[in-house]
């Protein structure tokens, strides 16, 4: 059995917001979407994505079908892909998070190694940043959003804007521990894989 080492980063910011996590080659893309949450701080809320290889991977419904027909992509149920069936050695991928805000993370396969215990869940073994909020316009409403906090909001615009910041948020923290706890209690018993 095989163990990927993969580095996650959200495209655009700087300093970057990243992850390095340890995962299961036998793990199905459903399952490191659900890694990727968690290590990210996202609240799985809003559709997403995998783009491996220009064919698109999400859970399948009528509201993707529809999207995918729209765009002239299929879409094809992540459950059902085992990650060593699509993902080798020094594979670079793309997952998008909330098609409307366009949270785009840059996945590397840095590593490949074989264990003889088959992990249980995958692992966050290192990372940097603080992830931002959700529903803050993406990349560009996040570096605005820091940007008027720094500068004081000019009009009450920038001042309901500024309430979508956690309060005492840090764009650079980030909490090893928390996040490594909160990823073991959330292992995933097979039986509650998504139905197609």
């Amino acid at each position: 059995m095989k163990m990927f080492t993969m580095r996650i980063e959200l495209e655009d910011l700087d300093p970057p917001v990243w992850r390095r996590i340890q995962i299961s080659s036998t793990q199905t893309l459903w399952e490191l979407h659900h890694a990727i949450q968690i290590a990210m701080g996202w609240s799985n809320c809003h559709m997403h994505e995998f783009i491996i290889k220009k064919i698109h991977y999400g859970e399948t419904s009528d509201e993707t079908d529809e999207l995918g027909a729209f765009f002239g992509n299929e879409m094809r149920e992540e459950s059902e892909v085992i990650l060593s069936e699509v993902i080798h050695s020094r594979s670079r991928f793309l997952y998008v998070y909330d098609f409307g805000d366009d949270w785009r993370h840059i996945v590397k396969v840095e590593k490949t190694e074989e264990v003889k215990e088959p992990i249980a869940c995958a692992s966050v073994i290192e990372g940097g940043g603080n992830g931002p909020p959700e529903d803050v316009g993406g990349v560009w409403g996040y570096l605005q959003l820091l940007e008027i906090r720094q500068r004081g909001a000019q009009d009450s615009d920038e001042e309901c804007f500024l309430e979508m910041l956690p309060e005492g948020f840090d764009p650079e923290a980030f909490d090893l521990e928390a996040v490594q706890a909160i990823m073991e209690k959330s292992v995933m018993p097979t039986d509650s894989l998504p139905t197609t």
